[in-house]
């Protein structure tokens, strides 16, 4: 009896023990969970709240992608983003005008015409100095009336639209230089495909301002320089039958059409076109910086702002706000709202973007007097002879 009372004591002992050891686990884990939530908490309530004002809303391209990013930024930081994102219409500018005037305002993206008075914003050099590794530029293009200058976010740009797959098909890849695109028009036309989907009697301005760019040095853009470099251009494209057989009298309707439809290589076009081709086809299209005939990439976008960013004062001037601000722009920067479109698409417009060294604006811009009679005097120089205007 004495033996079994002593060998049954320390099993009981030992259960006893592990059970209070257990239930000492069970205990310490709900402190450190509640002493985590309440560290989470903490950390959420200690967050700072921005916000923002943009045009990123109902069928904008960007919303989505502004939405996800912003989203991303608050969990990633700790943050919090409150969006008044809408159309920018005189409601929208009015409550912008009333946050901005009682410091409730941290972050606006905005086209570079809103009117919104740019006293209460600090401009992107001073942004710049703050955050030099933020991927904020300072681009000329992108200075208001006033000379206030926004950082870039997106633009309106013209450039060549190149539909990869149907050139694969011919052994061809997207052209990277002025002599690629040359001989992959005459291979094309040879083979009876369309290279370049452009009509030149109709919207040959497109045409023009991306030939101008092409033909002349970038800073040249807009002078006589590059309008005759432009002539040189088409003239070098035409004589390989680059806009097919017909340009002259196509519309351009059908030309796009054409080119969407997979029927044709290349079109020079607006960032508009880019929301007509889907995302189960953005795959099989790209946008390729434009080639010069120097021999050098263009940098410098024909086109100009759609919409810029700035803080405002009030958020710039209190040190944790300005922290967290310069943060979500440089999230904002690196995610891709340039990139009007899904798929490799998207990707080409984005990286275009990204390496945009500045904003030209288009050949009408800089000819306003001047430059309807000049492109009816190409263009038909160009389709009775195809010879260099002089």
């Amino acid at each position: 009896m004495t033996r079994g009372s002593i060998s049954f004591q320390p099993v009981s002992v030992a259960r006893e023990t592990k059970v209070g050891d257990n239930m000492k686990r069970r205990i310490l884990g709900i402190i450190c969970f509640a002493l985590l939530l309440s560290l989470s908490g903490l950390a959420l309530a200690n967050g700072v709240t921005l916000r923002a004002y943009t045009p990123f809303a109902d069928q904008d391209p960007s919303a989505q992608r502004y939405n996800d990013l912003m989203n991303e930024w608050s969990s990633e930081m700790g943050n919090a983003v409150e969006d008044y994102s809408g159309i920018i219409d005189e409601t929208f500018i009015e409550n912008l005008g009333a946050a901005l005037r009682d410091g409730k305002a941290d972050i606006v993206i905005l086209p570079l015409s809103s009117g919104i008075d740019t006293s209460y914003l600090v401009d992107a050099a001073t942004l710049l100095a703050a955050a030099p590794n933020s991927g904020i530029k300072v681009l000329n293009g992108m200075k208001d009336d006033t000379g206030f200058t926004l950082i870039p976010v997106r633009y309106n740009w013209e450039g060549l639209y190149v539909n990869t797959e149907l050139l694969s098909q011919y052994g061809m890849t997207a052209p990277t230089t002025f002599e690629d695109l040359i001989v992959d028009c005459l291979q094309l036309s040879q083979l009876g495909v369309t290279p370049i989907a452009n009509a030149l009697c109709e919207w040959s301005e497109i045409t023009l301002d991306c030939a101008a760019m092409m033909g002349a040095p970038e800073n040249s853009f807009g002078s006589k320089e590059s309008l005759d470099g432009a002539v040189n251009v088409l003239t070098s494209l035409t004589l390989v039958g680059a806009f097919g057989q017909d340009p002259w009298n196509a519309s351009d309707a059908d030309m796009e059409a054409k080119f969407l439809n997979g029927e044709a290589a290349m079109r020079f076009d607006t960032a508009d076109l880019a929301s007509q081709i889907s995302e189960e086809k953005a795959n099989a299209y790209t946008v390729v910086p434009l080639p010069g005939m120097d021999g050098a990439t263009r940098q410098v976008l024909v086109g100009f702002p759609d919409c810029g960013l700035a803080m405002t004062k009030a958020c710039y001037e209190d040190a944790t706000r300005r922290e967290a601000a310069l943060s979500f722009i440089e999230k904002l920067l690196g995610g891709g709202l340039a990139a009007v479109g899904a798929g490799t698409l998207g990707d080409s417009i984005d990286q275009m973007s990204r390496n945009a060294t500045n904003i030209a604006g288009v050949l009408y811009d800089f000819n306003k007097d001047t430059f309807d009679e000049w492109s009816e005097q190409v263009i038909a120089q160009l389709m009775s002879s195809t010879s260099a205007v002089q």
